[in-house]
């Protein structure tokens, strides 16, 4: 498994809920349906993680409290640095199951996205709140960036921050660290000189898309070209900011114009720059069916959040955000690993099989893997029936093309009003009223009727008046009409 290799950290005494158990719940949580603490600690007095113990101390005999404290406090206790650690260990083990499969260069998807998080403790002072119309914003909000594979979908490196922190900041920082030779593949956010310029550092090459108004810097005109596959150098001017390990250096590169014509879609011309300079080994169309191929990051992004919840935080300390993020990578990383041993065995490729199904495939047979009575035979056994099933877990094949939609939602109707408003003021104003029968909630705004009623409150007062005379009218008559009817037929 991937926490197979994974070593406690330096220093910590042995407890009940050791390092790696507590990592190991950690990323048990956000792989099932409810991320409670109550769920985990359930799961380890059944005996989920005895085969991960010390010999001879079973976390489900040791474990007597059915009180969620001494877990939290094991999660609170873990080190930010050895869960960022443990995270790469485990993407890199993943990455080598898919060694040999793919191209000679390997790629990376580059793209950011944010992270709602609620207003606890000291979550404000690392994170602070994003700017709204609002005078006092409630949603904190983080800035993530993520660095996809390609091939299989499996998260390569990660970086959280505050949302004032840029994303190509954070990608700087992601691909310095990295420091391999791999292609990287972003969209107009990373199409600067410094993102370049750190991924030719690492060793490794940059295609990357330009907006028209760079574009026109960079080749140094005022109108471009139709079509255009150039030879140029790349310098830093004095509005490019060079990050902390950058060498203010030229780059060496081509600028291609292309224009794409997809039936149905008007035509659309892209701006590319990429520092692979040979033109037989790496032609425009095949750059261009190399960029295409960016479309998969944002369905990784949407899988995240979506299928794993990961869209939301309710972590109450700064730490916490983030070993919760590192985690729910890992548990992802988990299913995209299995989904890249599935479609080696089902000769297809990870994108045709099902994350759904195969994640609720894997939620189901952990519960069970790491129990004391499961020996080596029966968990391999077990691992191989999990492979076949994600092996055939295959989407279906449209055989119609999808329609055009529109887009735009129905949103679920709400019987409370919107709130526009701090939840702090709105308790203040619930506090400060003498009577609450007097007071009524029209947008979120209170008004005293026996003071002042504004005409859109007075309205609605007396519609929804008029509505409930209206329909007690309505019953009393067909009550008159069936007595009269009954009492006739008596009569005859």
């Amino acid at each position: 498994m991937g926490l197979s290799g994974v070593r406690p950290p330096p220093g910590f005494y042995h407890r009940l809920w050791t390092p790696v158990i507590t990592l190991w719940y950690l990323t048990w949580q956000c792989l099932h349906e409810r991320h409670t603490l109550e769920n985990a600690v359930i799961d380890a007095r059944r005996g989920g993680a005895d085969r991960l113990c010390v010999k001879g101390k079973r976390l489900s005999e040791a474990l007597r409290s059915k009180a969620t404290t001494s877990y939290s406090d094991a999660r609170q206790r873990l080190p930010l640095h050895w869960v960022v650690e443990c995270f790469g260990k485990m993407a890199a083990a993943l990455l080598g199951l898919t060694q040999g499969a793919g191209e000679p260069l390997p790629i990376r998807l580059l793209d950011g996205s944010t992270k709602r998080l609620r207003p606890y403790g000291t979550v404000p002072e690392q994170f602070p709140a994003h700017r709204t119309k609002r005078q006092r914003p409630y949603w904190c909000v983080a800035r993530v960036v993520v660095s996809f594979c390609a091939l299989t979908g499996i998260a390569a490196a990660a970086r959280i921050a505050a949302l004032p922190v840029s994303e190509q900041a954070l990608a700087v920082q992601l691909i310095l660290e990295q420091a391999q030779r791999l292609l990287y593949i972003g969209d107009r956010n990373f199409g600067v000189w410094r993102v370049v310029r750190a991924a030719v550092q690492s060793g490794g090459h940059a295609l990357v898309r330009l907006t028209e108004v760079r574009a026109r810097h960079l080749l140094g005109v005022h109108r471009l070209p139709a079509r255009l596959d150039q030879l140029l150098v790349w310098s830093p001017t004095r509005h490019d900011q060079v990050d902390g390990g950058l060498l203010r250096a030229p780059i060496a590169g081509r600028l291609l114009i292309l224009k794409t014509n997809r039936r149905g879609f008007r035509p659309q011309s892209l701006y590319l720059f990429t520092t692979l300079t040979d033109p037989q080994a790496y032609p425009p169309r095949k750059l261009l069916e190399l960029y295409g191929r960016r479309w998969q990051v944002e369905l990784d992004f949407r899988t995240i959040k979506s299928s794993m919840g990961m869209a939301q935080s309710e972590a109450k300390t700064p730490d916490m955000v983030r070993k919760e993020f590192y985690a729910g990578l890992m548990a992802y990383n988990l299913v995209r690993g299995l989904m890249a041993l599935a479609a080696e065995q089902g000769a297809c490729s990870a994108p045709e099989l099902s994350f759904t199904k195969i994640h609720a495939l894997l939620a189901s047979a952990l519960t069970e893997l790491f129990m004391s009575w499961m020996s080596g035979t029966a968990c391999r056994n077990r691992l191989e029936w999990l492979l076949q099933e994600a092996a055939a877990a295959k989407l279906p094949r449209r055989r119609k093309p999808r329609p055009n939609e529109l887009r735009a939602q129905y949103y679920k109707p709400q019987s409370y009003p919107k709130m526009t408003r701090s939840r702090e003021q709105a308790r203040q104003l619930l506090v400060n009223a003498t009577h609450k029968s007097q007071w009524h909630w029209v947008g979120n705004l209170r008004y005293n009727y026996r003071e002042s009623v504004p005409r859109k409150a007075l309205l609605h007062r007396q519609s929804s008046g008029r509505a409930h005379k209206r329909a007690v009218t309505g019953l009393f008559r067909i009550y008159r009409a069936i007595r009269a009817r009954s009492s006739s037929l008596r009569t005859q």
